[in-house]
């Protein structure tokens, strides 16, 4: 009928010189999409990324977010904090860096598992 979890309730999962991943799409067995919060310390960056076929929505929980998005040779950085939603489509590179300490609600659909590819 419905799936629920706390936060606070989902193990973490720490990376080297990364941001904290806490995978409530795992818990809640989400079919659909990829839900998780990623927790940022101020300075932190994720890796620089694009996707094969999820778009993904980025929702700040808590901080301010420098996002550079590029495209098609176009580069832009996009300042993000509380409350706001950001859309990125699977074709572009994408880069968060942690202005502040902070938290991102990042949601990629479809659910595809290992759908990141990284520049070499």
């Amino acid at each position: 009928m419905y799936s629920l979890v706390h936060l606070e309730d989902v193990q973490p999962r720490e990376f080297d010189d990364a941001p904290t991943l806490r995978s409530i799409g795992h818990e809640l067995r989400s079919e659909e999409m990829r839900p998780a919060v990623w927790e940022y310390e101020a300075g932190e960056r994720n890796v620089h990324h694009r996707q094969e076929r999820q778009e993904e929505l980025y929702v700040v929980l808590e901080g301010v977010f420098d996002v550079t998005i590029e495209r098609d040779g176009e580069r832009d950085v996009v300042s993000i904090e509380n409350g706001d939603s950001l859309l990125v489509p699977p074709e572009s590179w994408r880069q968060l860096e942690a202005v502040e300490d902070g938290a991102v609600l990042v949601v990629g659909a479809p659910n595809v598992k290992d759908d990141g590819i990284v520049e070499d």
